[in-house]
């Protein structure tokens, strides 16, 4: 087995201090929910005011905007990095510190995609936010079975290289339902009404 999986390069001595390298990662996911969404919120009564109290449901997905261009693949290509280049424990200290941005990144990234979501599908919240869940679920089984080959492959700097590139792929798509979400939904009807929010 790989000197990477057993701990060696770090001098982790046993598999529960490997699993305990997870935490960072848990508890960015615990401070990011607390930022998103206030920020989410906070975003909205912005945008809201700042058009004279005129709603649109893609302002909160404004606060995710951040997320997706900084906070979520800087410390991808960084953990890559580390982990590839950097031995011993400072790169142990290095990547739990890159897990840890990540977490709160991903947390940041997808709880206002999650409320818009619900913003735009009020009597169908509960069915969407399913679908989101079932979607991310299958999304992240199928990455899981390409990135293993490709680690062993290309290495792991590589990889997360072109996991940022996917997360950036996402920030423009992000903007383009920003920017055309009007159009977006007045091409599909999908039961919004702004009545609930006013």
């Amino acid at each position: 087995m790989n000197k990477l999986f057993q701990g060696v390069r770090y001098h982790i001595p046993n598999e529960a201090m490997v699993g305990a390298c997870f935490l960072p990662a848990g508890l960015g996911n615990i401070t990011g929910a607390q930022i998103a969404g206030y920020i989410s919120d906070r975003t909205v009564i912005q945008w809201r005011k700042n058009r004279g109290g005129v709603w649109y449901p893609e302002d909160r997905l404004r606060a995710s905007l951040i997320p997706f261009a900084i906070v979520v693949p800087i410390p991808i290509l960084l953990f890559g990095f580390f982990n590839q280049y950097v031995d011993g424990t400072l790169g142990l200290v290095l990547c739990l510190v890159c897990l840890f941005f990540n977490g709160v990144g991903v947390e940041m990234a997808w709880g206002p995609c999650a409320a818009y979501i619900v913003d735009v599908l009020h009597s169908r919240s509960a069915e969407a936010l399913a679908a989101n869940g079932g979607l991310r679920s299958v999304l992240m089984a199928a990455g899981i079975a390409a990135v293993l080959p490709m680690i062993n492959t290309y290495g792991i700097f590589m990889t997360n290289a072109v996991c940022a590139v996917l997360v950036w792929i996402a920030f423009g798509v992000l903007m383009c339902i920003i920017h055309y979400g009007d159009e977006l939904r007045a091409f599909k009807d999908v039961g919004f009404s702004s009545a609930e929010n006013n």
